[in-house]
């Protein structure tokens, strides 16, 4: 077993040009704030310094994101691996872009598969989802103790998985309380999938919880997702509705990729932690979200107003 995952852990490195690059492989959990500030200052931190309501332009999907003063973010290969490895200990490999809001931080990777159909959304039941996503995470705690690792308890729905037609996006969020009911971690879950004509963006936002906070912030909290996705936009000719005949389709439809996004159908056989190391750099979070403080560079301003009205923006 250890050769099998080291004969795929050196498959992933010899694949990814990323590795020819400089990274610093070490860890700033232990460094006093003035260390960690100079550390993550020597990244390309965009819209740190002279903030401004802006779009970015992504070049694989043809879209834009439409960003606010009050956020800044890294993109680039080389700077999101290496907050990776300062912050998680590994190398993210997947994401695009990583948006630091004043509450949460949003992970974007676009996945270009193909064409995503929508006709198998009618047989997502929410109920099944949940279900499997708890007998996952109770055939993972046994090990997880063993180990002296965090693990979850219990796992519910903020909002159940939700079709938004005129966005062409799925939205959900669940939280999860670790090492028992009123154990002393919590954790929210937000995904978003945008569709567009040959493939998707993948978003997760995530955000540091307690056992105080109401469920009304919380759904306040995960409502900023679809606040979010109100400011992505695939342009001319890459829109879902843009689909021609003879286009790439992807194998999974929207139901399946909401399955695979919660880590379901895909994980269910995989059995104990040993196993699930070739996993882990696409379901870091399911394990990690409650160790892991999400750290960005403070610009120690007042928080502004969580509402993003995207709506406003004229993309024309």
């Amino acid at each position: 077993m250890k050769k099998l995952l080291a004969i795929m852990v050196l498959g992933l490195l010899w694949f990814n040009p990323v590795f020819s690059e400089f990274i610093e492989k070490s860890s700033i959990k232990d460094l006093n704030e003035e260390e960690k500030f100079e550390k993550l200052s020597t990244l390309k931190w965009q819209n740190f310094e002279d903030p401004k309501n802006h779009n970015i332009f992504l070049k694989k999907p043809n879209a834009e994101i439409y960003i606010l003063e009050s956020e800044y973010y890294l993109k680039g290969r080389k700077d999101i691996n290496q907050y990776s490895w300062w912050q998680n200990g590994y190398e993210d490999i997947v994401n695009d872009l990583i948006i630091f809001t004043p509450t949460q931080t949003i992970f974007i990777e676009y996945k270009d598969v193909g064409y995503v159909t929508i006709d198998d959304w009618k047989v997502i039941k929410p109920v099944d989802l949940i279900n499997e996503m708890r007998e996952i995470q109770e055939a993972w705690k046994p090990e997880l103790k063993k180990k002296g690792a965090n693990y979850v308890e219990e796992l519910n729905w903020v909002y159940k998985p939700t079709f938004d037609q005129q966005k062409n996006a799925v939205y959900v969020s669940y939280k999860a309380n670790w090492n028992g009911k009123n154990g002393k971690y919590q954790s929210m879950q937000t995904n978003s999938i945008v569709l567009g004509r040959n493939g998707y963006l993948d978003i997760s936002f995530t955000q540091k919880i307690t056992n105080e906070t109401s469920e009304i912030e919380l759904k306040e909290n995960a409502n900023f997702a679809k606040e979010f996705t109100e400011g992505i936009v695939f342009l001319e000719g890459s829109k879902h509705e843009d689909y021609k005949s003879g286009d790439k389709v992807a194998a999974l439809g929207i139901g399946g990729l909401v399955a695979g996004t919660l880590g379901v159908k895909t994980l269910a056989k995989v059995g104990v932690l040993a196993k699930i190391t070739p996993y882990i750099l696409k379901f870091w979070w399911i394990i990690l979200a409650p160790i892991t403080a999400i750290v960005g560079m403070s610009r120690n301003k007042k928080k502004t107003t969580r509402r993003r009205k995207r709506k406003e923006v004229d993309y024309d």
